[in-house]
């Protein structure tokens, strides 16, 4: 797991105020699948879920069996790991920012994950919130139907 991911984890922790990890408790777990639930437990348990029980090559259905049904399964365009916008592309740039480019700025960001964008096919499970979006586990799947990748993000 990344360092990233840990400093994800802890956030929500903090931002759920909670003070102990928990280790994963699957009747929890299945109890807790409602996206809006601002407080949800799920949060606890996902450092021990990632340490400890999923694990690269586990199948489909060994997820579904420990995990249930995901919030959402399916097929995303995303840019591969590791690559992100380009500074010149994005809005952090000072002229991408002027009213007079944001559409070309816009297009150009589209244009740049068309070209580079590749299907992933996702499950994701939310696992809480941050201040105002919710943050999931995301399981990426090879194409054999394995676990290829596990990872926390806010949506």
């Amino acid at each position: 797991m990344t360092n990233l991911n840990y400093v994800l984890i802890f956030f929500l922790c903090m931002m759920l105020s909670c003070n102990a990890e928990r280790k994963f408790d699957k009747e929890i777990w299945l109890k807790s699948s409602d996206v809006n639930d601002t407080k949800n437990p799920r949060a606890h348990m996902t450092k021990d879920l990632l340490e400890n029980r999923l694990k690269t090559g586990i199948t489909r259905d060994s997820v579904l069996a420990l995990l249930g049904k995901p919030y959402k399964e399916g097929i995303e365009n995303r840019l591969p790991k590791g690559m992100e916008i380009p500074d010149s592309l994005s809005f952090s740039n000072k002229e991408n920012l002027k009213q007079k480019n944001n559409d070309r700025g816009t297009d150009r960001i589209d244009a740049f994950i068309r070209l580079n964008a590749q299907p992933d096919t996702l499950m994701l499970y939310p696992v809480g919130w941050s201040m105002i979006d919710p943050i999931f586990l995301v399981i990426k799947l090879d194409n054999k139907g394995m676990a290829a990748d596990f990872w926390i993000e806010e949506h």
